[in-house]
């Protein structure tokens, strides 16, 4: 059985027409539309302009990339020194240089390496955290602090060469 979009397709060629202008038949199924005016323009014209915009869009956006990051980063560079004043009397008022401080928010909020960037030696690595928000923090706070007093830490080097492998001292 036919498809009925197929059927109505085939009926087109048997509906004969004429010609205005030369006073020949033809077949519907032969004719050519044409506007003398521009179409509306349906959802399909608008989604293929859109289409088109977002496409030179990305094009423009490809061509910028490595611009925009670089351009980025700059403007971290130049925000992290204001950045570091605001957290600073959170380091200084214990007297700790900020920019010897590494975030880790989890489970202790800072790694203070003390000395690093005044002296070009590490002091003391100072584990610095902020006041409990609640009582799970506060177990890991104690949990942390039991270890530093109990010696429960270690130090080792793991080097991992181009290859892949692990080498632990």
């Amino acid at each position: 059985m036919k498809h009925p979009l197929v059927a109505i397709l085939e009926d087109f060629q048997n509906i004969l027409g004429l010609c205005p202008h030369c006073g020949e038949f033809f077949r519907l199924t032969d004719i050519a539309i044409s506007y003398q005016g521009r179409p509306r323009r349906t959802f399909l014209d608008g989604m293929e302009a859109e289409e088109d915009r977002l496409d030179r869009a990305e094009d423009r956006f490809e061509e910028r990339k490595e611009e925009i990051r670089e351009a980025a980063r700059e403007r971290g560079r130049r925000q992290l020194p204001r950045l570091l004043k605001k957290a600073e009397p959170i380091f200084s008022c214990r007297g700790f240089f900020p920019q010897d401080a590494k975030a880790l928010f989890d489970p202790i909020d800072f790694i203070v390496f003390d000395g690093m960037n005044r002296k070009q030696r590490i002091d003391r690595v100072v584990l610095l955290d902020g006041p409990s928000d609640g009582r799970e923090r506060e177990k890991v706070q104690r949990s942390v602090e039991r270890s530093v007093h109990a010696g429960n830490y270690e130090w080792r080097t793991v080097r991992v060469g181009k290859d892949g492998r692990v080498e632990s001292k």
